[in-house]
């Protein structure tokens, strides 16, 4: 058969010219090309000029991988976007300021030596929604040792607490208040605890603990706190001092300066034990004005991490409506307008580890009070409230406080459209 004398032009193949480098044979077709009339043999000659193939076929093969290639980019896409995303570890970040009267700074530290990771009580909260307090750091009391009920509240808020409320015996003495043993419920929950503590649970008195009579059994608190992972507690030494229903209730002037030297002693105590990181809340109640100053029952910018204040939704007042409710929270003695302002002395974070809405049998709570609700949103968001605790229990029927119960629909519709 007559060839060509010319030699056959060797085509350019590899990965820069966008062609795959494959035998000259592997080009078949079902139609052989022709040369000159007569039939090609198969597998060609290589002395046999090879027809010009149409451009769509120079490109065919790297079409064929890019496709494979966005395939499988999809697929892994599609499995990996329906994995659950992996947990952080909970540092127990104290952001807004630690309450010392150094400078604070933000520390990653572990909440205790134990493998559980837990108890950020993170500065940002996770809500997703655009309520005028969704950035604000919510928890909940939902009653004692009751982690789930503190899941159900977020579940049936919409809200993301990171916080939660508990207290220790206050009335069976030392030994029942050390051995915390409700506490242990919340040694794997994601809630940071503000622990009401108190002070003389059931026995002795100001004068003594004064006197660091009592310090032994805070040291002995203190060791079984950091044992139950709960070494960066906030501790909120006698709350409620002002008022007259605890066994520490601070009555005068006497009464202040004996609790101000007992809170050193605590807070020296509870400092020095190994592990324990723990913050400490000053926390009078809202109505309960009283002879003395706030200042006289201060302890000191030295012991006192938060400032804060428990407030429910009561009045004795008259014309008894929410908005002139509302005017009494700002400026009574203990209230918020003192608390902003004090706060803003001592440059320290507030807390409010209590607050609800109250229904009460004696018609001094205002009920179902959405103002209330709104305007607790309002006041959190403008003073930088570094968390808040809601009071989601009833207490008893005499006392309602629980959002959930059906008592407070409309402020439970107020609650979701700020904090959610």
């Amino acid at each position: 058969m007559a060839v060509s004398s010319r030699r056959p032009r060797h085509r350019r193949s590899g990965l820069l010219t966008g062609r795959l480098a494959l035998p000259h044979w592997a080009y078949a077709t079902h139609r052989r090309p022709r040369i000159h009339g007569v039939g090609q043999q198969w597998p060609p000659s290589p002395l046999v000029r090879s027809p010009r193939r149409p451009l769509y076929r120079l490109w065919w093969s790297w079409a064929v991988l890019g496709s494979v290639a966005v395939i499988l980019g999809s697929v892994t896409f599609l499995v990996t976007s329906n994995l659950p995303t992996s947990t952080l570890p909970k540092t127990g970040i104290d952001v807004r300021g630690s309450g010392t009267s150094a400078p604070s700074t933000t520390t990653t530290t572990p909440r205790s030596t134990t493998t559980t990771t837990r108890h950020t009580g993170q500065v940002t909260s996770s809500h997703s929604g655009n309520g005028v307090a969704h950035n604000i750091p919510l928890g909940d009391y939902a009653g004692e040792s009751d982690p789930a009920g503190v899941a159900a509240f977020a579940a049936a808020t919409g809200t993301h607490p990171t916080y939660a409320t508990d207290y220790l015996d206050k009335t069976s003495g030392w030994v029942a208040m050390d051995s915390a043993a409700n506490i242990k419920a919340w040694s794997t929950s994601p809630y940071r605890l503000a622990i009401g503590v108190p002070v003389l649970p059931g026995v002795g008195t100001l004068a003594l603990g004064a006197t660091g009579a009592y310090n032994q059994y805070f040291t002995t608190l203190g060791k079984n706190l950091v044992a139950d992972n709960e070494a960066n507690a906030i501790l909120r030494l006698g709350w409620e001092f002002n008022g007259n229903w605890f066994t520490w209730s601070v009555g005068s002037s006497t009464d202040a300066t004996n609790f101000v030297a007992f809170w050193r002693q605590i807070v020296t105590t509870m400092r020095a034990v190994p592990g324990g990181k723990f913050k400490f809340l000053w926390n009078p109640n809202g109505p309960s004005p009283t002879t003395y100053s706030p200042d006289q029952a201060y302890p000191g910018d030295k012991y006192v991490d938060y400032v804060g204040t428990d407030v429910y939704d009561n009045f004795w007042g008259a014309p008894f409506t929410p908005p002139v409710s509302w005017a009494h929270q700002l400026r009574q003695q203990w209230g918020l307008g003192w608390l902003a302002a004090f706060a803003a002395e001592h440059n320290k974070p507030i807390a409010i580890p209590e607050w609800s809405d109250e229904y009460r049998t004696d018609g001094h709570g205002l009920g179902d009070d959405p103002l209330f609700i709104d305007n607790m949103a309002n006041w959190f968001a403008t003073n930088d409230v570094a968390f808040a605790n809601v009071w989601c229990y009833d207490s008893s029927s005499t006392y309602r406080n629980n959002l959930l119960d059906g008592t407070f629909p409309r402020a439970l519709a107020m609650f979701k459209t700020d904090f959610a």
